[in-house]
């Protein structure tokens, strides 16, 4: 599954993009920076799994971040406020609907997949010796996000 995921990220990228500038209502998603060092943000992460290997995307923001951006998903004002549990609720919504525009863009490069249940973590996730991580960090609006894809490294598929 490894070959191509070079691309993988920006294809990440775009369906944030596609996402943020119609459910959430936030537009300009503005990349500043990609590296492979997983920040320590709160985030929902979804797996894709496939006959091929499997990968995982994640969108994470600071705790404000996603209290932003659930707020968007539910068309609430920045003066309204949710309870902790609706934040991440929303949040694993919004990286539902993004997975979606994730598989239609690798229809032809990739394997079918079948998309798992989200989870939201408060806090870093981890590369190890056989798990990789490719951030894009940067703004939606005005709030920080971090788009990751989490991939088994070369050679270390199972």
């Amino acid at each position: 599954m490894s070959a191509g995921l070079a691309s993988w990220l920006a294809d990440l990228e775009g369906a944030f993009g596609e996402v943020s500038g119609s459910a959430l209502a936030l537009e300009g998603l503005v990349i500043s920076s990609r590296h492979e060092a997983a920040p320590a943000l709160h985030g929902a992460y979804l797996g894709l799994m496939s006959p091929a290997g499997a990968v995982q995307i994640g969108i994470a923001s600071s705790q404000e971040g996603c209290r932003s951006l659930a707020r968007g998903l539910m068309g609430m004002g920045p003066e309204e406020e949710l309870p902790e549990a609706e934040v991440a609720d929303a949040v694993c919504e919004i990286i539902n609907i993004v997975a979606g525009g994730f598989k239609a863009r690798l229809r032809d490069r990739a394997t079918p997949m079948q998309m798992g249940l989200p989870v939201f973590i408060r806090g870093a996730i981890q590369s190890t010796e056989r798990v990789a991580v490719q951030v894009a960090e940067g703004l939606v609006g005005s709030v920080p996000v971090a788009l990751l894809l989490v991939h088994p490294r070369s050679g270390s598929e199972a």
